[in-house]
């Protein structure tokens, strides 16, 4: 499919990493702190699920964690951010000056990836998820502080974005280690729900053009771009960042994704991962697979849920998904 090649059916790779836990009977406390736990639990739902893919994520404080920020593991839920390391803006020479590669649970990541790809990276594509610049500038210097910097202090956008693209870079270095074929970078953020098309244009997609680039230098045979909501405002700029995929959520329809796109590029999705995988039927899940699998026939997509599955989705639903995939 990325190679622009033909395919028998189209690919079925969901975003779900953590929402498989619960299904295996692990905690999401277990599931976040432990490599083996990470890696048995994805593997396991391959296996299980048969999906062509699996994706691996820490989860939205990995960047802000590895350089030194608090966050805290609830017994049975993702990991939450403390504080905010650039709340002060004195301290961005010292992030810069830290190596992200051994900080927080960054070395758990790469064995979990390293390891997955070692079991099942001969029949699987192992998808690894890093936060991009915006993203984890969010988690630096806090949601709302960097949304009023945008407005008041743009100079300070800037430096916190320069750290930042600069941190995904030397994450995704490390992470080519690992043997996996791709990298994502989750950019929830830079949806249209949370800043200007314009702001993304002006602040974020330059950043996004160049990090892709170096990633590709880098050894990544391809990187994606997931950005989550109503993204047909900046779909052409996604485009132009020359993201090998980009993650179409549930709220672009389908035939108005593919008409913007053409063959630029390919997509994912977009299935409601709340709505529809974690609420629906398995009946129900089916249809609408098979309803989206007809309408991205012949192109380039790849069958997925808009955005994170979440846990507590039972087993039978994500089966379903799978099985009308198939056929």
């Amino acid at each position: 499919m990325l190679a622009g090649q033909q395919v028998d059916r189209p690919a079925a790779l969901p975003i779900v990493h953590a929402g498989l836990a619960p299904i295996f009977d692990v905690s999401l406390g277990r599931f976040f702190t432990s490599a083996r736990t990470m890696s048995e639990v994805i593997c396991g739902g391959y296996r299980r699920f048969g999906y062509d893919g699996v994706t691996l994520s820490l989860g939205v404080t990995a960047e802000a964690e590895a350089l030194g920020a608090r966050v805290e593991q609830p017994a049975d839920a993702a990991p939450v951010l403390k504080e905010h390391l650039l709340a002060d803006m004195s301290a961005i020479e010292r992030l810069r000056r830290l190596d992200p590669t051994t900080g927080g649970r960054m070395p758990l990541f790469l064995e979990a990836v390293t390891e997955v790809t070692g079991r099942i990276g001969q029949e699987a594509f192992v998808l690894p998820i890093l936060r991009g610049p915006l993203l984890a500038a969010s988690q630096l210097r806090g949601v709302e502080q960097l949304l009023v910097d945008i407005i008041d202090q743009p100079d300070v956008v800037e430096q916190v974005l320069d750290l930042t693209a600069e941190l995904a870079l030397r994450l995704g270095r490390a992470l080519v280690g690992t043997g996996a074929p791709a990298l994502m970078l989750g950019e929830a953020t830079c949806s249209p729900n949370f800043i200007s098309p314009q702001h993304y244009r002006r602040f974020v997609q330059p950043r996004h053009r160049e990090l892709i680039a170096q990633l590709k230098e880098a050894g990544w045979r391809a990187v994606g771009l997931h950005v989550c909501g109503d993204t047909r405002t900046v779909l052409d700029d996604m485009i132009a960042t020359d993201a090998d995929w980009l993650d179409i959520d549930h709220q672009v329809r389908v035939e108005d994704a593919l008409a913007m796109a053409g063959d630029r590029v390919v997509l994912r999705g977009n299935l409601d991962p709340s709505a529809v995988l974690r609420f629906a039927t398995p009946d129900e899940i089916r249809t609408r697979t098979h309803q989206l699998c007809r309408a991205v026939q012949g192109r380039r997509w790849i069958v997925s849920s808009g955005c994170d599955i979440p846990p507590g989705t039972p087993e039978q639903n994500l089966r379903a998904f799978a099985d009308a995939v198939r056929g």
